[in-house]
């Protein structure tokens, strides 16, 4: 049987490094999952296990059960594809903290995959999985409580229109201190007179 190559000049980018390969099909390795949700308020760092893991000079916080993620979608064509992020039940606590969060739309998402071993420390570097943008957020607030973020992927924005006006306002939101179309809205009502020839 003849392996399949990739067309020229495509590189495929490995998802395992040869170690985490290798360290696979050990007796004990324990698949993980690492989410990052980059909330203005200030990034959420979130893991499948119990307790704490550190990696990448940080702290993520572990979701246990409670955490849930939809199926990351592979497709060889150019099109966004979306991803649910979720935990439930949560304490009141959270669901108050994303009752609050009011910047979270179009920033950043990403989520890893990695190997443990037994003794809890990764085999290798967690490797990417998925990156895209939250993009809306389902607050349940009752006896079951539940989060949930639906994510889309950064082809998205190749389906987004892109509204843009030649006003000075949307000329300062791209541009500040530019004043080309300052006297734009003037010229509307004015009346210019030509000299007679």
């Amino acid at each position: 049987m003849s392996e399949t190559l990739p067309p020229e000049g495509v590189v495929p980018t490995p998802r395992l490094s040869r170690q985490a390969a290798a360290a696979a099909t050990a007796p004990v390795v324990c698949p993980v999952t690492l989410v990052l949700l980059d909330f203005a308020s200030g990034p959420m760092r979130l893991w499948t296990g119990l307790g704490q893991i550190a990696w990448a000079g940080e702290i993520w916080e572990g979701a246990g059960a409670l955490g849930a993620i939809g199926e990351i979608e592979e497709t060889t064509e150019i099109r966004a594809v979306s991803l649910t992020l979720s935990l439930s039940p949560v304490p009141q606590a959270v669901v108050d903290i994303a009752l609050a969060e009011q910047s979270y739309r179009l920033r950043r998402a990403e989520v890893w995959g990695a190997l443990l071993n037994d003794q809890g420390a990764f085999v290798a570097d967690p490797f990417p999985l998925w990156a895209g943008h939250m993009d809306t957020m389902r607050v349940v607030d009752g006896a079951e409580s539940s989060v949930s973020i639906n994510c889309e992927s950064r082809f998205i924005d190749l389906e987004r229109a892109e509204v843009r006006r030649y006003t000075d306002a949307d000329q300062q939101a791209e541009y500040p201190g530019d004043r080309f179309f300052e006297f734009v809205p003037a010229l509307v009502d004015a009346q210019i007179s030509l000299p007679a020839s």
